[in-house]
């Protein structure tokens, strides 16, 4: 792994139902430009015993990117990963210099969490043999997340901001639209031809994304993202 010492550490979020291997086909293509860790998001590991609160996942990540040294890092994360990225950022101002969330959350709807438990609960076994988590587990984790609420953390937030979320995955516009206005100065960019795993539905894309904003290259035009009812009007 190579660290360019002009390049800021990148570490990657996984989501819920993944695994760290789910960042694949980001890591490759950014392999020769920067330092890349990919932990487990910490309450998902296999090992672990039980899920955590999403504090308490924020505070034993950065004290492990303290224990590697790292003073300052870039941080990303996908859906539950993005929820854990917000959180460290907030508590943990210093450690962040750019944060990128995608398909993140504020305060997840009563309805989606519900709907989401209900598909979850009616999923075969091997459809999650790639995350190596129980759906316990799993069930667990949604249920910490069904009692965030980040409204007070994003105003804490003093990392420049890039919210994305998948132009498919229209379920979660809402919350991409509540994060970038909770967070000062956060740019908001709709990923076409993604759901809600960008970084395994369009994988090329976002690497491209995060080359230009994290190198300070490339501001994005906030996207215009309609909500559902919107949509509907």
């Amino acid at each position: 792994m190579t660290e360019p010492a002009d390049q800021t550490p990148l570490v990657l979020l996984h989501g819920l139902g993944q695994a760290p291997m789910a960042w694949e086909d980001v890591v490759v293509p950014l392999y020769p430009t920067r330092r890349l860790l990919t932990p487990w998001v910490p309450g998902l590991k296999p090992t672990e015993k039980r899920a955590v609160p999403v504090a308490d996942a924020a505070a034993a990540l950065d004290s492990a990117l303290m224990l590697e040294g790292l003073e300052q890092v870039d941080l990303c994360g996908v859906s539950y990963g993005a929820v854990v990225a917000t959180r460290l950022a907030a508590d943990f101002p210093q450690r962040v210099r750019r944060l990128v969330l995608i398909g993140g959350q504020v305060k997840p709807p009563r309805g989606l969490m519900k709907l989401q438990s209900g598909m979850l609960r009616l999923m075969p076994a091997s459809r999650l043999a790639d995350s190596s988590v129980s759906k316990e587990r799993l069930l667990q984790t949604l249920e910490v997340v069904r009692q965030i609420d980040l409204t007070d953390a994003l105003p804490r937030i003093t990392a420049p901001t890039l919210v994305l979320v998948g132009a498919k995955d229209r379920p979660n516009h809402p919350a991409a639209r509540a994060l970038a206005e909770g967070i000062a100065d956060a740019e908001l960019r709709e990923v076409p031809g993604a759901g809600h795993q960008v970084n395994t539905d369009q994988p090329k894309v976002l690497v491209e994304i995060l080359c230009g904003f994290l190198d300070g290259s490339d501001r994005a035009d906030s996207g215009q993202i309609e909500t559902q009812d919107e949509a509907g009007e």
